[in-house]
């Protein structure tokens, strides 16, 4: 009897092991996070481990068609899988297997319908070497305050370079994988035109970086893949560089040809542009042994309002720059339409629902209706005023012409004196009348006299961005 009992409880043990093993095969949900990213036609599965996690497979299926299997590849510290020629409504189901050190688990499945939005998307991590303590990037459905980071809640970093972070200010009009970030410059140890990763590293750019695996295509056109979102990283490490800009767009990266010399960016003019129906915006920066150096800009046009909040290590310089954070970009298209003279209101339409585009894109071009809008006021013709050429080419010239205070010595150094009377950029006047200290970049060498939205300091310790709506 005693060895019959024996036998059965080691029956049942054996069984209650087995259920254990089987039940650990199942994974986690804190063990990751995971989403949809959409950019044109192309849909990117994606993983993003919590654990200790080497390989990650993916099984999905495109419209209810046959089972497709991938090991994903591992960028950006995630893992990935493109998907191809989608288009709205296709819905894509999807689960992963994946490792966790020695272990292989299977998720559950999950469905995610193309052109709607992946809400399980707004995930972030924390970067390597900060303290696990450091506040994430939240939800977009909170309006978050560029102002909301606390100086002491910033990451350090190994090297004691500066850090950057994107906040996503949409209010909840769009998610965190729905900002997209990328950051050009020129390496200053090797003088090559770079873009920023999402570890913090400069990473060469090339031709050939336009049909690498994961490029983006665009009308049949192959462009870089050097965007990143906000939901992919909370804080990243700002090397040093040169003639920095900050790509920010909404909905969709930008599509930025790359090349070994350079790159060709978006270009406003141009009716062809990739980037013609994509909402866009950036800043400018330089990063070198005296500091950070930068700025937003309307010189070219308004995407979206964007704040600029630079920090130092000494916790002395604390200051941002850009549109109130209280203007949001709907009442920023109706107010332009009100307050602008009518020379200007066309600016507000012309690419508009993406744009509001300075005068020199619009109707204040060679042989626009406004071409000779300058005239009389000086010998310098319109465009060279706008552009800061020519005979504008001095800053003080080009600034007293477009702020109407030209041959007037006692206005000159008074901005209350400023936009008083016609002809006047009233393009620049708006931007600075809806600005953060009335501090704007509305036209070349709106830095006379110390009107421009910049921000300057020795000892950078954080850049950080906010993207309105």
């Amino acid at each position: 009897m005693v060895k019959k009992v024996s036998i059965i409880c080691s029956l049942l043990i054996t069984l209650l092991i087995g259920l254990l093993l089987v039940s650990s095969l199942n994974a986690a949900e804190s063990d990751y996070k995971k989403g949809v990213d959409l950019s044109g036609s192309t849909a990117t599965i994606w993983f993003k481990s919590n654990v200790s996690t080497t390989w990650v497979d993916v099984h999905f299926t495109l419209q209810n068609g046959g089972q497709q299997n991938f090991r994903m590849t591992s960028t950006n510290g995630r893992f990935e899988q493109k998907m191809s020629n989608v288009k709205n409504g296709d819905v894509v189901k999807y689960s992963f297997t994946y490792n966790n050190g020695t272990t292989a688990y299977d998720t559950s499945s999950y469905t995610y319908t193309i052109g709607s939005r992946d809400t399980t998307s707004s995930v972030t991590s924390v970067p390597t070497n900060v303290p696990t303590t450091v506040p994430t990037t939240t939800s977009s459905t909170v309006n978050n305050s560029i102002y909301s980071i606390t100086a002491d809640s910033i990451p350090s970093t190994e090297d004691n370079s500066m850090v950057m972070q994107v906040l996503n200010g949409t209010n909840g009009k769009y998610q965190n994988n729905e900002v997209y970030w990328s950051v050009l410059g020129i390496n200053p140890i090797n003088g090559k035109w770079s873009y920023l990763d999402i570890n913090g590293n400069l990473q060469p750019i090339s031709n050939s970086l336009n049909d690498d695996l994961g490029h983006l295509t665009k009308n049949g056109v192959n462009y870089a893949n050097i965007y990143h979102t906000i939901a992919d990283k909370s804080w990243v490490k700002m090397p040093k560089m040169d003639s920095g800009r900050m790509f920010l767009s909404i909905g969709s990266p930008c599509y930025i040809k790359t090349f070994d010399t350079g790159f060709a960016g978006p270009d406003i003019n141009n009716s062809s542009d990739p980037n013609k129906n994509i909402y866009f915006d950036f800043i400018e920066f330089t990063i070198n042994n005296s500091g950070y150096h930068g700025n937003t800009t309307r010189v070219d046009a308004f995407g979206f309002p964007i704040q600029h909040r630079l920090l130092d290590k000494s916790g002395q310089y604390d200051k941002t720059v850009g549109e109130l954070e209280s203007e949001t970009r709907d009442g920023i298209f109706s107010k332009y339409s009100t307050e602008v003279p009518s020379e200007f209101k066309s600016l507000g339409t012309t690419q508009a629902p993406y744009r509001i585009i300075a005068p020199i894109h619009g109707s204040f071009a060679t042989g626009g209706s406004n071409a000779n809008y300058f005239g009389g006021y000086s010998s310098i013709s319109t465009q060279d005023i706008l552009m800061g050429v020519g005979g504008a080419a001095d800053p003080s010239v080009c600034a007293s012409i477009n702020r109407h205070v030209y041959n007037e010595s006692a206005k000159l150094n008074s901005p209350s004196e400023y936009y008083k009377a016609s002809p006047a950029n009233y393009y620049a006047k708006f931007w600075h009348d809806h600005s953060i200290g009335n501090l704007a970049y509305g036209f070349c060498y709106d830095d006379v006299n110390q009107q421009a939205a910049y921000l300057e300091v020795g000892d950078p310790k954080a850049l950080i961005v906010r993207v309105g709506w």
